[in-house]
């Protein structure tokens, strides 16, 4: 009852009391403090919550708040030789409140964004406005490292000149980076800018844009002194736009459930297309939505995004938004949340802000209008767990919890333990000599992957040993041992060892893991092919299926690249499957997130609550001729190899599309459409985090 309190309407588990006498005994910031523990162990989603519960509660609630940000008085603090200093973050760009404030202020705002070649028409504005009193923006710092201390120097000799203007002000922004010049940091005021968050901000932010006297003087007719002269048509499109604009920023909260790439849209993606809006509506006398929808998602908002899977996202979501209802129907909903997030009547300025502001505060929009399962929250709400508690961890002295052992004792023990647990390499010549009548493609992929894991082997076996010899004083500690050593005081695997390939696992997970990879290696190489394949297991899984392919194109005198796949889930077992199928192979070891597979009508539904991934039944990867491959009713899920679905560049985590069964239209309509499982990010993972 405590643990799903939230999820049954009721208060979340952190603010309910606790059974039995746990909450009895000790101080009250004893009290908090155990409340945390009991928490971050059975429901880590609620740790940020918990956490600033106990800091509220023991320090004051007033350090649970942001201070309140106000650039007039940054400015009043600031000086000639006192520069500001904006950092920045994804998605935020001051530019714009720095030139109306400046406006307000009556005062020349000049900038520059810095970057190749710019720097001496900054060092002309800075000249400039040092004598006239102007204020100078100098954008992007971040891409000027070499250029930055020469300004900093620039900076410094204003104290000695007695030509500068007492109201000029110089205003930065950069990245964050360690390659800013520190001097300059301890001398300027330093500001952090975040976007808004929540729906409702980032369109009342939106809309702030819009001149409101034009927007209210728009007419049927061209040359009215308006904005558009298609005002019905403008106001419903904008206001979807500006819907549009905030779910695509906002979605990055779901993190890879969101986006799989976070990518930094700002107000000048939803200007751009606010103009381009106006301008087709004017010179066209029929709506050209499809004109509008190819370049607001393809070429405008879809120049940023690279991810395939991820353009997919963004077509679905312009087809939802920009459609004849959202210009013909009265209160045409936009999300699947039905009760908010409509179009409301075309009206006047005032009443857009009005019904803006009725949305939902920030943190309290609904996963719903997202398109998102309200599990989704969990996942972010997991993640942002995971981060405060990993920096918490990085502050932390080197020391072990086992009283009078040193941490060089405890990795000492730790690397033992590793060598012991460590499989011993394949003998690759052995197998090959042992498989030399198999002329197959498999073959191939065996020798290679046990080529890999072979190298990943010893180079583990190494650093264990290195690592031991320099604790005990033998060699001395290398940079590169010295990364093995922190590693493995914080249960972490070490860098070098994930070269073969990428794992977010724990260490102690991650052994279990390799010894299962080398296990199934060591059976096929001992006993011949598996009944079936763990995917998973190989440190190239496109090298596997292509082989399967291969094998099939051979069997079949078949040209490769006319064959696809057919995918078929099945009911049985490993344990009582007879034997590999004729054509293709089995697969297991997938995890289905953003979904559960139904075990009773075999097609894909919505998880329970609480259920973050759903452990999928063995599939047959069944070669085809690629004409025939199905299509209608399914869903094409993306298979990643690990949680982060992009991954680094040299070991992308995208695999392939498997085409899963949808429920039929009878059954749920909107179940039944792609774009419904699109929008929820549901994927195959081959492995989790833990």
């Amino acid at each position: 009852e405590w643990y799903q309190s939230d999820m049954k309407g009721g208060l979340p588990p952190e603010n309910l009391e606790f059974p039995g006498d746990l909450m009895t005994k000790g101080t009250e910031c004893e009290k908090q403090f155990r409340r945390m523990l009991i928490v971050r162990c059975l429901r880590p989603d609620r740790v940020n919550y918990a956490t600033t519960r106990f800091v509220s509660e023991t320090m004051g609630e007033q350090y649970t708040q942001p201070p309140p940000f106000d650039l007039s008085e940054t400015c009043k603090t600031s000086k000639p030789h006192m520069p500001v200093i904006f950092v920045l973050s994804p998605g935020s760009d001051p530019t714009q409140m720095l030139t109306d404030f400046a406006r307000d202020k009556k005062i020349i705002l000049t900038q520059v964004a810095l970057g190749q070649g710019q720097a001496p028409i900054a060092e002309k504005l800075f000249n400039e406005g040092v004598t006239a009193g102007n204020w100078v923006l100098l954008a992007n710092c971040h891409l000027s490292i070499q250029w930055l201390p020469t300004l900093e120097g620039m900076i410094m000799s204003l104290r000695d000149r007695k030509d500068v203007h007492p109201k000029f002000r110089l205003w930065l922004s950069s990245d964050p980076t360690p390659k800013f010049p520190i001097a300059l940091l301890q001398s300027s005021i330093k500001i952090t800018t975040e976007p808004p968050r929540g729906l409702r901000s980032i369109m009342l932010r939106m809309y702030s844009y819009i001149p409101e006297d034009k927007f209210n003087r728009m007419e049927n007719k061209r040359g009215g002194g308006g904005l558009c002269n298609k005002p019905d048509q403008y106001r419903n499109l904008l206001f979807a736009l500006t819907f549009f604009h905030a779910v695509l920023v906002e979605r990055k909260k779901f993190l890879t459930l969101g986006w799989n790439i976070p990518y930094a849209f700002n107000d000048s993606d939803f200007l751009v297309c606010d103009n381009l809006l106006r301008y087709y509506l004017n010179e066209n006398e029929e709506t050209p939505l499809e004109a509008l929808k190819y370049l607001i998602a393809q070429a405008l908002y879809g120049g940023r995004v690279t991810d395939e899977i991820d353009r997919r996202l963004l077509g679905v979501y312009i087809e939802q938004y920009f459609t004849p209802n959202t210009i013909h129907v009265k209160n045409c909903p936009l999300s699947q949340n039905r009760t908010h997030y409509r179009v409301p009547p075309p009206g006047r300025y005032d009443s857009y802000i009005k019904y803006i502001s009725s949305l939902p505060p920030p943190g309290a929009d609904p996963p719903e209008a997202f398109g998102q399962h309200p599990n989704a929250d969990i996942t972010m709400q997991q993640e942002g767990a995971k981060l405060l508690l990993d920096t918490v961890m990085s502050l932390q002295p080197r020391v072990t919890g086992k009283k009078g052992q040193s941490s060089e004792a405890f990795v000492l023990g730790m690397a033992k333990q590793l060598e012991k647990r460590l499989p011993r390499p394949f003998d690759k010549d052995a197998i090959d000599k042992r498989l030399e009548k198999d002329l197959s493609p498999l073959k191939t992929v065996l020798l290679q992957e046990v080529e890999r894991y072979n190298v990943i082997l010893f180079t583990i076996a190494k650093s264990l040993k290195d690592l031991q010899d320099g604790i005990r004083g033998l060699i001395v500690i290398s940079s590169e041992l010295e990364t093995v050593f922190e590693s493995l005081m914080r249960n972490k695997v070490p860098s070098t060892w994930k070269k073969g390939y990428y794992s977010l696992k724990p260490l102690s997970s991650w052994m279990t893991d390799l010894n299962d990879r080398i296990k199934q290696l060591q059976t096929w190489s001992e006993t011949g092919p598996p009944r079936v394949f763990w995917l998973s297991g190989f440190t190239f899984p496109n090298g596997f299926l292509t082989a399967i392919l291969q094998t099939y194109a051979r069997v079949n005198a078949a040209p490769i690249d006319t064959l696809g796949w057919e995918f078929i889930v099945q009911r049985e077992e490993e344990k009582t499957l007879s034997g590999p199928p004729k054509d293709g192979a089995y697969i297991k070891g997938f995890y289905l997130e953003g979904a559960q597979w139904d075990v009773d009508n075999w097609y894909l539904d919505e998880p329970l609550p609480m259920q973050l991934y759903c452990e999928m039944p063995i599939i047959h990867f069944k070669p085809v001729d690629g004409k025939k491959a199905k299509d209608k009713g399914m869903y094409a899920c993306p298979v990643y190899r690990y949680p982060i679905r992009t991954g680094p560049r040299e070991n992308p985590s995208y695999v392939i599309s498997v085409k899963l069964r949808l429920p039929p239209v009878t059954t749920n309509s909107m179940k039944s459409s792609p774009s419904f499982w699109i929008k929820r990010g549901t994927a195959l993972l081959l492995s989790l985090s833990n």
